[in-house]
């Protein structure tokens, strides 16, 4: 798939290929995409297409988080595709998870199982404990995002 992907509703992960050419490879509902481009370009290009940069997103959730490191990305906030990376996005074993198919995770070893709401899972180079902090941080990017349909227009509504 030469295309630059497009990140949707169905993707569940962005993670390394095992290949000598193809970079990544996207597991989609019940396929698995491979692509030549770098999972950092495929997000970007999403999120370009949602109306923003990468650069953009990453600035806006660094000032929402008050942190510079594995931020997770609001690829299209307005259709609620959030996706967190396991690891720094410059090391080897990133993965990149759709915040809404994780339905749970569990330690492996020193490897983490993360469960998809399908009933499919991945087994990813990062402890428990690092997924459930940035579950939880992209979970608070979600609710900074939707904190007026949730709470109102920020007046003490009780």
């Amino acid at each position: 798939m030469n295309v630059l992907y497009l990140v949707s509703k169905d993707t569940k992960a962005i993670m390394p290929a095992q290949s000598s050419y193809f970079r990544t490879k996207v597991l989609e509902g019940n396929t698995e995409k491979l692509s030549v481009h770098r999972a950092e370009q495929i997000i970007d290009n999403s999120c370009i297409i949602h109306g923003a940069n990468l650069i953009g997103r990453k600035e806006t959730v660094k000032n929402i988080l008050n942190s510079t490191s594995k931020l997770p990305v609001p690829i299209s906030p307005e259709r609620g595709i959030f996706m967190f990376p396991t690891a720094s996005d410059k090391n080897k074993d990133c993965v990149w998870v759709a915040f809404h198919h994780v339905k749970n995770y569990v330690q492996k070893g020193s490897k983490t199982y993360i469960e998809f709401y399908d009933g499919t899972g991945i087994l990813v180079n990062a402890s428990e404990k690092t997924i459930d902090s940035q579950y939880k941080r992209t979970s608070q990017v979600i609710v900074h995002y939707n904190r007026r349909m949730l709470f109102g227009s920020g007046k003490n509504i009780w």
